[in-house]
Parts: C-alpha cells; structure tokens; sequence
C-alpha cells in the first residue's frame, strides 16, 4: 500500500484533499500524534469549559480530539469544520468570544495585523488568543530553509495569498513575537502575552511531518520524548515551535 505522505504530496494543490489526508497521516504517526497532543495539553488551561471558543484555520480537524466546546472554522470546506470564513473578517459579534486557538495557520496569512484587529474586537475583555506556530531559532532556521516546502524570509511579515493552504512564510510568528515584540506591543497594547514557550527542537522532524515518512520508530517514542524536555529550556535557541496566549486586557 502506497504510504500515505506520497499521497499527499500527490495531492499537492487540492486543498480540500489534502487536509482530509492529514489527519489520517496524524493518526498513522504516533511521534506526529504525540507532538500534537503535547501542544493541545499545553493550552488547554486557557480555553474555559463553558465558553465560547472558536479555531481558526481548523484544516485536518485533530484538535477535536481534545476540545468538544470549540466552533471549528476555515476557509477551505472540509468534514471537520462547521463555519467557513476568512480569519481577517470573522463572522462573529464584537466582544462575543472567550478565546480564539490559531495553530499553524498565522503564518499563512497574507495581513497578520488584520487577524488581530478583528480578533480583538470579536473577544471579550479577559479573553485570549491561543497561538501554536512554527519557531524560527538558531538549530530550526537551516532545517527549515532547506527541508520545508513553505517559504522562509525573515524580512517579510507576509505572504502570498493565491492558495491558503500552501503560501506561507514561516517566519511569521517569529518576526511578531520575537524579532519585533516591541513593534507588536505598541500596535496592539490591549492583547498582553500571558503564556510564552518555545518547544520541540527535534520531534517534528523526527516524524517526517506531512511529506515525509517516520523517521523514529514508535518504540524510542518515550526517549524522544525525554529528550525534548530535557532540551526545553533551551528552546529560544533549538526550538521550531512557539505557543503563545494573548490575553484581552
């Protein structure tokens, strides 16, 4: 049977078909698995049981694994989201929502700065919004330059926006929160960072992600996974992810 990441890369340009096959290739993947359910784990405190919470850019859907009170959205159709919509023009009423989770599609968006416009307006005061986004550091800079299919330009804060899915420019999140936090703090001085980390120097890559196969067997997971926590507090330098929560002041 013909693995799952040759498919997907078949598929390259059908957006709807492509994050259908990842959430299989996800689920096929137990270091992919894990990497993700470690992420969600990790913000869970910030999402309120009884709120309103919403997804931008939902894409494979995984995320309802871990969170049933969550209105699931994007702007490619597919089985697991239940509104369709632009994150830079939310369908939603000013001060209406409790949290807003964005993981992996910043990066994608053409006006960063529209995104968070609109998401302050549709929370309310107390808020938060919850990013999980690719982390440009000294170790993950040369892996993703010359290994990841999505652009990487650290001078840009954009990117192309003919196809949602595959235009994107990595650096995104890093340029925002990292190389110019003082530029974002001054434009937007009611969203205060109230959880900041920088994780997972080597289990991305070790999974093979999408477009790659397993690069570590499913019985050195537990290893794997020592290894990064031992690597965590050096994750400003070695890490290729972020997660950062915004909260409404």
């Amino acid at each position: 049977m013909e693995k799952l990441h040759k498919q997907y890369k078949a598929l390259w340009g059908k957006e709807a078909e492509m994050l259908v096959l990842q959430r299989k290739i996800i689920q096929s993947k137990p270091v992919l698995r894990s990497m993700y359910d470690n992420f969600f784990r990790e913000v869970r405190p910030y999402i309120p049981e009884d709120g309103v919470n919403i997804e931008l850019g939902t894409g494979h859907g995984y995320s309802d694994v871990h969170f049933k009170n969550m209105i699931h959205t994007d702007m490619v159709l597919t089985p697991h989201i239940s509104v369709c919509n632009d994150a830079m023009a939310l369908p939603f009423r000013t001060g209406c929502l409790d949290s807003i989770m964005i993981f992996g599609t910043l990066h994608h968006l053409k006006d960063p700065d529209s995104f968070f416009k609109e998401a302050s307006r549709a929370l309310k005061k107390g808020g938060r919004i919850i990013l999980i986004e690719p982390y440009v550091s000294l170790l993950s800079y040369p892996i993703l330059k010359i290994f990841c299919p999505e652009d990487l330009n650290m001078s840009s804060k954009t990117c192309s926006s003919k196809y949602a899915l595959l235009d994107a420019n990595v650096a995104i999140p890093t340029i925002l929160f990292r190389k110019e936090r003082s530029e974002f703090e001054y434009k937007f001085p009611e969203l205060k960072v109230v959880h900041e980390t920088y994780h997972t120097a080597i289990q991305f890559f070790a999974s093979g992600g999408y477009i790659g196969p397993n690069l570590f067997p499913e019985s050195l997971l537990p290893a794997l996974l020592w290894v990064e926590k031992i690597l965590r507090p050096l994750g400003k330098w070695v890490g290729s992810m972020m997660t950062i929560v915004l909260q409404k002041q």
